[in-house]
């Protein structure tokens, strides 16, 4: 009835899911849907304080946003900041954490809370993991295509005359990319040179007869 109630007043839900089965966290999401509020968010969470890395079990969280399609985050009682970083790479939209102003301070969640600096240098770090993360793209950036003129291909590495065929000797695979992809080496070979060519020159479809 709680969870009926507190949904029907149309405010975004933060649901924990430390103790409860996959049932449960079921039966809560049809009481928020139920009531017409669609706005969920489930929090992955380990309730052992602090929690042992093994049990963390992070590989769960796209599971769980797949599963119940809703947006899902961490409630976290590790030590240290590497899990919720995990955490947001495999995900996650909100990361809960206990906080302390200091480790002097007497309570009993200080071994596992994060002190001002350290929660500066969790959102820190998540922050630059979420620009990584960027999108999934396998065209090359400009920083990149420049790059590429470091890859290998291949170069005349003996002065050749015309007419002369290309070999493995005279047509090696080195730096820079200027020349043709390695790839086309042993279409080459047995094939004529178009004109003489100097050592040292990038091997291009112009030169091969």
């Amino acid at each position: 009835p709680l969870i009926e109630y507190a949904p029907s007043k149309g405010k975004p839900m933060l649901i924990s899911t430390g103790i409860a089965t996959l049932c449960d966290i079921q039966e809560a999401v049809e009481a928020c849907r139920r009531v017409g509020n669609d706005q969920i968010i489930l929090l992955k969470c380990t309730s052992s304080y602090p929690a042992p890395l093994e049990e963390v079990n992070l590989r769960t969280i796209p599971n769980m946003a797949e599963t119940f399609n809703c947006i899902v985050g961490l409630s976290d009682h590790t030590l240290g900041i590497s899990v919720p970083i995990a955490a947001v790479a495999l995900g996650a939209k909100v990361i809960e954490k206990h906080f302390i102003l200091s480790r002097n301070l007497k309570t009993p969640d200080k071994e596992f809370s994060l002190t001002p600096d350290e929660f500066r240098e969790m959102v820190k770090a998540i922050r630059e993991v979420e620009k990584a993360l960027g999108k999934i793209s396998y065209e090359l950036t400009a920083t990149t295509k420049k790059s590429r003129e470091f890859c290998r291909s291949l170069f005349v590495v003996k002065d050749i005359k015309a007419g002369e065929s290309f070999t493995e000797e005279n047509v090696r695979s080195i730096r820079p990319g200027y020349g043709l992809p390695p790839k086309f080496l042993r279409k080459i070979v047995g094939r004529k040179a178009r004109k003489d060519i100097k050592k040292g020159t990038p091997l291009t479809w112009d030169l091969i007869d």
